[in-house]
């Protein structure tokens, strides 16, 4: 993920892919780095376009102006943090 485009793009706010449960869904949502790094630090957490979020396996925690946040559920937690392939803290990549 360090090398994607939205990571490097000039400017306040970047484009990142929606990650909605739709894997057909290519949406982009524009939000500053900070607020996917933010959103991100739990694996369990995930921005969506609004809209996007499905009741059934998630919660919206945060509303956001295009966008929301959304959290899976607790039985989940194992299968999102074994795919999360953002660096661990200690480790030397920029994730």
């Amino acid at each position: 993920m360090k090398d994607w485009d939205e990571l490097h793009a000039d400017g306040d706010m970047e484009l990142y892919f929606c990650e909605c449960a739709d894997i057909e869904c290519r949406e982009k949502v524009s939000l500053g780095r900070s607020d996917y790094r933010r959103v991100r630090a739990d694996s369990r957490h995930f921005v969506v376009m609004t809209g996007h979020a499905v009741p059934d396996v998630e919660t919206v925690i945060d509303v956001h102006d295009g966008w929301a946040v959304v959290e899976k559920a607790s039985n989940v937690t194992s299968l999102v943090e074994g795919l999360d392939a953002r660096a661990k803290p200690g480790d030397d990549a920029d994730a």
